[in-house]
């Protein structure tokens, strides 16, 4: 208010024309305050533009501060308050520094979660790193919830609310080394006269023969941090559940839970890479290989077989090796799938985000129409891609032989996205129309284990398992003289307590999807 002494010394038409103005000026101001902004147009333009610091892994994409400034230009035009920056962080870092990002309280407002990766939200949600979104999604992601289809809103929830926004970027039983896809040389298995193979013993041996007939060394192509579902689908207990990436719990279509690592199947899966140690049909430097590496002899085809999703590389294949021809299939194929995600991969918000509704008006533009998706994604069409029909581009190179993408898998959705018009008609058809093969679903679909409780042990587990699993895992030491001393390393460092602690989670929400 203003000072009524000083106001004794002004002219009374002065004074009056000074309360008008303020009347004005505290009406305006209340038009203002009292706009939501979900909408796109006037009312968001009249908003402060929101920070949108998106943390994700990897490096830059060429291109990617020109196709950044488009999208921001796009929603500024669209009435979308946010402002979009990208903070990538290398793969080499990304556990470490998003750990520092989150306990430190760094800002920004998203974070890709990947849930077969080391850190799953329910670890994330554990630590309080996190923030629920329910109330954000209601207020401004009404798209979100037309396009995301119920059974990932369900799998997204932790004690009853939602803590992402699932990316539906493929059908969660594709081709992919979680499902149990087992890429090949289809070309060098035609060579031998061979047939696919349905047993491991089956594969071993037209391996041999496909690795002879190269003319160079190829080596079958596998993650040593994975677990092979390709192989467990041979095994008389398929289907069951492993954790994929830690490789710890075994779980049974009746929900029974174990320890992996002791089970009968686990020693079944050390022979086999045993043999295939010793045959030299895997890397001999296995244990030291790169991701690099091996993701630049997929490019090439340097490959027999491959759990890596073949099918993914085929366009770099065919330019840089035309006369590859690459297939997928599975051992076992008359057996089903078994799903056990309900999304890979997915967008959270971190609990220190002051302005959380940045995410969610970003991803709900977005998810909005597919020509906001593309943009992000694919960049200007015209200048960044061409479309040729509905599903697939032109993606347009430039002067070092470079085009723009952001990976499809942290944020797209399977109704927008594109492929390049060189993409092999199966691979088409497996990303873009749900498989025929029978599918059984797992009971951990939905479940998300939370490590807090058992912080210290799991990452001693964890630990163990790198350092004195994974050479057993993948057939350089042999399992009998090896894992009798690494499984009393394991229980040391507390696996008893952290199988424990995982049954009685999931015997929670066992019990909890009953009600």
């Amino acid at each position: 208010m203003m000072n009524k002494k000083k106001l004794r010394f002004i002219p009374a038409s002065l004074v009056i024309v000074m309360m008008v103005v303020l009347m004005m000026a505290c009406s305006n101001s209340g038009s203002k305050e009292g706009s939501n902004g979900n909408a796109a147009g006037e009312q968001g333009n009249a908003e402060a533009v929101l920070p949108l610091r998106y943390v994700i892994p990897g490096t830059a994409k060429p291109h990617s501060d020109e196709v950044v400034s488009k999208v921001n230009e796009k929603l500024q035009a669209d009435g979308v308050n946010v402002k979009l920056e990208l903070k990538y962080i290398p793969w080499d870092a990304w556990d470490q520094k998003t750990n520092l990002m989150l306990s430190t309280g760094e800002e920004f407002e998203m974070i890709h979660v990947m849930e077969n990766g080391s850190v799953p939200t329910g670890s994330y949600v554990g630590r309080g790193a996190l923030q629920p979104l329910d109330e954000l999604i209601d207020q401004y992601g009404p798209e979100l919830k037309k396009i995301i289809p119920d059974y990932a809103w369900e799998a997204a929830k932790i004690n009853g609310k939602i803590y992402s926004v699932p990316a539906v970027w493929r059908y969660e039983t594709s081709g992919s080394g979680e499902m149990g896809t087992l890429g090949y040389r289809k070309d060098l298995l035609e060579k031998v006269g061979l047939p696919f193979p349905n047993t491991a013993e089956e594969m071993i041996a037209t391996a041999e023969k496909m690795q002879q007939a190269a003319g160079k060394k190829l080596y079958i192509q596998t993650e040593t941090d994975g677990s092979p579902v390709f192989l467990h689908r041979t095994y008389e207990a398929w289907p069951f559940y492993v954790d994929y990436r830690d490789q710890i719990i075994k779980v049974d279509q009746q929900g029974n839970v174990s320890s992996w690592l002791e089970s009968e199947e686990f020693k079944k899966d050390a022979d086999f890479f045993r043999q295939l140690y010793e045959k030299k049909l895997i890397n001999p430097d296995i244990l030291t290989y790169k991701k690099e590496e091996r993701d630049k002899a997929m490019t090439l085809g340097d490959f027999i077989y491959s759990t890596n999703g073949a099918l993914y590389s085929s366009i770099a294949i065919a330019k840089n090796n035309p006369t590859a021809k690459i297939a997928e299939d599975y051992l076992s194929a008359e057996k089903p799938l078994l799903q056990y995600l309900a999304f890979g991969n997915t967008n959270a918000v971190p609990a220190t985000a002051e302005h959380p509704e940045a995410a969610i008006k970003f991803l709900n533009w977005l998810y909005s129409n597919k020509d906001n998706h593309n943009l992000f994604l694919y960049g200007e069409e015209g200048t960044h891609y061409k479309a040729v029909g509905e599903r697939t581009a032109d993606f347009i190179r430039d002067a070092n032989d470079q085009s723009y993408y952001f990976d499809s898998w942290m944020i797209g959705n399977i109704n927008y996205m594109l492929f390049d018009v060189k993409t092999p008609e199966d691979y088409l058809k497996m990303q873009t129309t749900e498989p025929t093969n029978p599918v059984e679903f797992s009971p951990v679909l939905g479940f998300r284990l939370n490590t807090e409780p058992i912080a210290v042990e799991y990452a001693n587990v964890l630990s163990e398992v790198k350092s004195k699993i994974i050479p057993i895992k993948m057939g350089v030491q042999p399992y009998d003289k090896f894992f009798p001393a690494a499984l009393e390393s394991l229980k040391a460092a507390g696996l008893d307590k952290v199988i424990d602690e995982y049954k009685n989670q999931f015997a929670e929400f066992q019990a909890a999807q009953k009600k």
